[in-house]
């Protein structure tokens, strides 16, 4: 195995039908915190079918951060849609790959040992 210092972690909530709806219908103001992937708010990426909403960080982050990036995911998600309550326990982290976005349309037999990507949206 080897470290990779460069490779991006997401940290992000599964977008099920309520918070999908959250998100279609968010006020102008709010929608520039997923919307917009240059601000550094939260963007939006896929994985086969699933869509996840999250934060992009770079690799290595202290135990610490860790926290406070969960916190900073769900206050922002709480700030878009209000109705929709998340625990932080839902926001899951996953390693980002720099694979194009074709291979997770790919079979799993095809992608190798190494696992379902996470490719923006």
């Amino acid at each position: 195995m080897k470290i990779d210092k460069q490779c991006q972690l997401f940290f992000g909530c599964k977008i099920d039908s309520k918070l999908n709806d959250a998100l279609t219908n968010a006020k102008p103001g709010d929608r520039r915190y997923f919307e917009d992937p240059d601000k550094g708010f939260l963007q939006i990426c896929t994985v086969g079918e699933e869509r996840w909403i999250g934060k992009l960080v770079k690799g290595g982050p202290g135990c610490t951060e860790v926290e406070d990036i969960q916190r900073n995911v769900i206050s922002i998600l709480r700030r878009i849609a209000p109705e929709v309550r998340r625990a932080p326990s839902t926001v899951k982290i996953f390693a980002m790959s720099d694979e194009p976005d074709e291979v997770v349309e790919k079979p799993v037999e095809d992608r190798g040992s190494s696992g379902p990507y996470i490719s923006n949206y």
